[in-house]
């Protein structure tokens, strides 16, 4: 225990002293606007591919990549070509067929929110370029309002990754990046497209965006820059013999009518000096508004949720030496019938960063030649100003100091040793530490065995609702801890010259302390109160066919969840019916497929879910969501500089109930045209 203390005091005092030598020479930077979008004549070809590849000892890595020190943990990394093909989907469409995870929706065009791992939303950490864009009121994200299209790079992250990440990576984190390829041909390349589609009888929906990426080189710096705009239209009318659906035991469901506006503008500038491209000079700016209006043509039931959100970023990157600043405004209205007088809320953040990478190349002992220390700090300044709050302006500071170290111990076993300690100026932020590594049990020409291990504890800070909601919230609120402990198996195979297969198991055991809960048996007063353990395993499989030469690709992809996910402690009387249960809305298995086939110029998927039935009452007492299977499909064919993508959602018709206890529409199609040109300039 004292050598524990001991380096705890260590870190705290290391990464103090790296906040204050960064921040005095910290400076803001401001200046134009932009970020980049998808570029469909991109073609990424897998390391695994490339005879020429050549291993080197350290990598240049530009901006906040966490993943670098992730070892133990889970991560599956979206590649370009799966993001480019789904591009009108929002983050929601897209991941629950990816990936084995769980989502609550309130109804078609309506929020949605994710759950890792028997988790609830608040668990999940959503970063845009290394920064946490969870609500700071409702401490989550609505994925149906997340466009696929905004960004050049995903990661998903399982299990416990506070001490890389920060608050919120509780169950996992959905990491989104913006990168420049500085390895396409100068010159500008501009997107076009448009989607339409809908239910049959249901209304249309719409969809439209544009861009523009430009490359140049000057005389000293290379210029890169990336403008995208989009705009969508839900009208999900549902009137007269469409208003209900029935499912094949008879249980008939509503289904509530809905519009939704969606439109934002996302931008990236890049300005990298020809003699030194390990600098970099980068601004990054995202904007929403995002209107969703329930019962649109009936006045007395009309409620109207309309969210806005400016994202501005800018940072410089020099050597191993990283700053960023940014300004994050979220703004929500909530108002019924003709919405004159709307309830606010608006949330400013003033974020100062800075990250500092150390290396010892030179070094004449192996284990520090192989290893990289970053040491990081961050400070984030809240303004909220919320009706529910009261009149007043309510400031609160919060910060963060870290060091992340990943050490090749040998060639076939990774380390990763992470320490986080979370501070705020109204409450006692927990210390987090992580331990995991990789081991290459096998490693031959074409097999490759990895085991993989982490501890890790995790944080969530209490959002500003649960603190300052005017009765009902809790100024003495503690922060959720966590501590998460999973292994993991996987095994890669090279079937040849075109065939690769991969086969993964991960098991998870995740215990939460002093989850919150809105406590219905004292008027919904927050507190801490639960103690949840989520535990169970996690299946994926691929295979994969390439051919190069004739172009012809054809792949399978399947995963599978087992989540128990369980209240464990007595709180109170009526507790004692919830112990050992599963947790509302949490499915206990959870499955997903992708197959595909392509060549040349077009490409045919299959994509389907399966969710077993699903608690809505927390003593099981109410009839459970039934199971429900969903099947989609999607055609693409190239032409010369365009794009031509046909989808149909839920092919089999499936009827199933949301949140509400509403149905989700049947099935529905979609046509998209997108136009890709690009203009060499030199």
């Amino acid at each position: 225990m004292q050598h524990l203390r001991h380096i705890q005091a260590v870190f705290r005092q290391t990464t103090l002293r790296h906040l204050r030598h960064s921040l005095g020479k910290f400076s803001l930077i401001c200046g134009g606007v932009a970020i980049p979008f998808l570029s469909l004549a991109q073609k990424n070809t897998p390391v695994e591919d490339c005879k020429d590849c050549k291993s080197l000892n350290e990598v240049q890595v530009f901006g906040f990549s966490p993943e670098r020190f992730m070892s133990g943990l889970k991560v599956q990394k979206v590649d370009s070509i799966n993001l480019a093909r789904f591009q009108y989907q929002n983050l929601a469409e897209f991941l629950q067929f990816q990936a084995p995870l769980s989502f609550k929706s309130y109804g078609a065009g309506q929020a949605t929110s994710i759950s890792f791992r028997g988790t609830s939303a608040n668990h999940t950490a959503v970063l845009w370029n290394g920064i946490n864009i969870n609500s700071p009121t409702l401490g989550q994200s609505d994925f149906s309002t997340i466009p696929l299209l905004g960004f050049d790079k995903m990661s998903i992250q399982y299990g416990s990754a506070a001490s890389c990440v920060g608050s919120d990576a509780v169950g996992g984190s959905v990491l989104l990046g913006s990168s420049p390829n500085w390895n396409n041909q100068e010159g500008i390349n501009i997107l076009a497209g448009g989607q339409i589609g809908g239910v049959p009888n249901g209304g249309f929906n719409y969809n439209t965006n544009g861009g523009i990426r430009l490359i140049k080189s000057y005389k000293k710096i290379i210029f890169a820059s990336k403008t995208l705009f989009y705009n969508s239209d839900f009208n999900n009318k549902f009137e007269g013999t469409n208003s209900s659906r029935t499912d094949r035991k008879g249980r008939e469901y509503l289904i509530e009518p809905s519009k939704t506006s969606q439109k934002g503008l996302v931008q990236d500038l890049y300005f990298r000096p020809k003699t030194h491209k390990e600098n970099l000079f980068y601004i990054n700016i995202w904007l929403t508004d995002n209107k969703l209006t329930i019962q649109p043509a009936i006045i007395n039931f009309r409620e109207i949720t309309q969210t806005q959100a400016y994202r501005f970023l800018t940072g410089y990157q020099f050597g191993n030496t990283s700053v960023k600043a940014g300004f994050i405004r979220d703004i929500l209205d909530y108002g019924k019938g003709d919405f004159i007088s709307p309830s606010h809320a608006q949330t400013d953040r003033y974020i100062l960063r800075s990250e500092h990478d150390f290396s010892w190349n030179n070094s004449k002992t192996e284990l520090l030649k192989n290893s990289t220390l970053r040491i990081g700090s961050e400070l984030v300044h809240y303004a909220t100003r919320v009706d529910g709050y009261g009149s007043d302006l309510i400031h609160e500071n919060r910060g963060d100091v870290y060091a992340l170290l990943r050490s090749n111990i040998s060639a076939k076993l990774n380390t990763s040793i992470n320490l986080r300690q979370a501070f705020s100026s109204r409450y006692k932020a927990p210390f987090t530490p992580s331990f995991g590594l990789d081991y290459k049990l096998i490693t031959k020409q074409n097999t490759q065995i990895l085991l993989t291990g982490s501890v890790a504890k995790s944080y969530r800070l209490p959002t500003l609702n649960e603190r300052y909601w005017k009765v009902l919230g809790n100024l003495n609120i503690k922060p959720e801890r966590g501590l998460n402990k999973e292994i993991g198996i996987e095994w890669k195979q090279l079937l040849g010259k075109f065939y690769k297969t991969s086969l993964g198991i991960n098991v998870f055991h995740n215990l939460i302390d002093d989850w919150t809960y809105w406590n219905p048996d004292r008027n919904y007063h927050v507190e801490n109160l639960q103690q949840v353990l989520s535990k169970g395993l996690e299946f994926t499989s691929a295979f994969k066919y390439n051919d190069f030469v004739t172009q012809k690709t054809a792949g399978l992809i399947l995963s599978y969840s087992l989540t128990n996910a369980s209240q464990q402690k007595i709180y109170d009387i009526y507790a004692a019916d919830i112990i050992g249960k599963q947790l509302i809305y949490v499915p206990r298995h959870a499955a997903s497929s992708s197959i595909y086939y392509g060549q040349k110029r077009w490409n045919f998927g299959l994509q389907s879910i399966f969710n077993s039935a699903r608690f809505i009452t927390f003593d099981h007492s109410g009839q459970p969501f039934p199971p429900h299977f969903i099947l989609n499909s999607t055609f693409t064919f190239t032409l010369k500089q365009a794009n031509l993508v046909f989808q149909v959602n839920n092919l089999t018709n499936t009827v199933y109930p949301n949140v509400k206890k509403n149905a989700m529409p049947g099935r529905s199609f979609q046509i998209a045209f997108i136009l890709n040109f690009h203009k060499d300039s030199r």
